[in-house]
């Protein structure tokens, strides 16, 4: 357990290296404290129909994570900056909006 899902619309998996992107996001995460790499578990889905604010972006990129609950927001807050840190540089000089959302879940099962 971390999940991680990386949302993206089509013009993004056309111009960014996905495959690489969550190689790296799964790295970063894993990196963190508190997170093993064996349990790290990422994915890529493509979304359609994608509308950013007043259409001031051409491209979007959701980052979410899904954690068991116990961590502070300070770690959070340090994991979801890293996340967004490595997404913005596979996207610099890209007109995309990116967003990182990390999400306690209470009860999960595998």
């Amino acid at each position: 357990m971390p999940h991680i899902i990386i949302e993206h619309d089509s013009k993004t998996k056309e111009s960014v290296d996905l495959k690489a992107l969550g190689t790296c996001l799964h790295n970063t995460l894993a990196a963190q404290e508190t997170v093993k790499l064996e349990a790290v578990k990422t994915r890529t889905i493509e979304v359609d129909n994608v509308t950013v604010g007043a259409g001031e972006h051409n491209q979007m990129l959701h980052v979410e994570v899904k954690l068991l609950e116990g961590r502070s927001v300070e770690l959070k807050d340090h994991m979801a900056q890293a996340l967004f840190n490595e997404a913005s540089k596979f996207l610099e000089g890209k007109n995309c909006s990116i967003s990182v959302n990390i999400i306690e879940l209470g009860v999960y099962k595998k």
